[in-house]
């Protein structure tokens, strides 16, 4: 895609996006709503049905409303800079990095992490609800802001077109099925890599990445087991760090302590 064309007669690409997507990825301006979007340009391959199946996902993913899913806008078809026809994919277009970036810059804490791995759970049980899979979830799946929010995105397009160009393919389940079981495995090989060998053994975090990426489906936590766990490694650790939290039971340990010395020396005296 070029900067300052038309796609669709309604979409003007501004400037490409650092993303690696199912192709080029623009931020661009819808002229009629005024609205800041992105749009991917899609070359999809020589197989029967590719657009149905592609049609069929954007549709799906158009219906998803979560603040955690990056909301799908429009497909269209044109021509694309090198003459040839190409899919238009529009989506919102929230200020974020992909997760694989984010990591690359700055190793993120256990607790960014967790957050992530939060946010990316609220989406992926969104999907799941509404009867699909993502298919396809690795690190530039997730979206990352400034604040630490993480945002699902590309539901369903490896499913629909194949792996994207030039990656390496997502983190593939054990059991090598496409369903949410196998999308929650995904996102504990995505959080896994990104967290390091930072997590503490025994920690909420590294009990649910260990939980995720289990073998066997049925040994991984459920939707609701997976959030607590997320949620209280998101937790932000008071200022004395674990001295602080547990300020109350080392005051209580300290007075019993002392009660003990006082009898201790008062039996010595007599």
């Amino acid at each position: 895609m070029i900067a300052g064309r038309m796609v669709g007669g309604r979409y003007l690409l501004l400037d490409e996006l650092d993303r690696r997507g199912f192709g080029p990825t623009h931020r661009a301006e819808d002229r009629i709503t005024g609205r800041t979007v992105a749009v991917t340009e899609i070359a999809l391959p020589a197989v029967a049905g590719v657009r149905e199946r592609l049609l069929t996902e954007v549709r799906a993913a158009g219906r998803l409303r979560h603040p955690s899913v990056v909301g799908v806008l429009d497909l269209v078809t044109d021509r694309s800079s090198a003459g040839d026809m190409r899919e238009y994919l529009v989506t919102e277009h929230p200020e974020a990095r992909p997760l694989g970036a984010v990591v690359g810059t700055a190793p993120p804490s256990p607790r960014q992490v967790a957050l992530v791995g939060r946010d990316v759970l609220a989406a992926l049980r969104a999907v799941h609800a509404d009867g699909g899979t993502h298919g396809g979830l690795d690190a530039d799946a997730v979206l990352v802001t400034a604040d630490g929010r993480a945002l699902l995105t590309d539901v369903g397009l490896a499913r629909a077109v194949g792996p994207r160009p030039g990656g390496n393919g997502a983190p593939a389940a054990p059991e090598g099925a496409d369903t949410p079981a196998a999308d929650l495995w995904c996102l504990g090989a995505v959080l896994r890599e990104a967290a390091g060998p930072r997590p503490s053994a025994g920690s909420a975090l590294a009990t649910v990445l260990d939980g995720l990426t289990a073998d066997d489906p049925a040994e991984r936590p459920t939707h609701d087991r997976a959030a607590e766990l997320f949620e209280r490694g998101a937790r932000p650790r008071s200022p004395g760090g674990d001295l602080g939290r547990n300020r109350w039971i080392l005051l209580g340990v300290a007075g019993v302590l002392a009660v003990v010395v006082v009898v201790l020396l008062v039996l010595a005296v007599l």
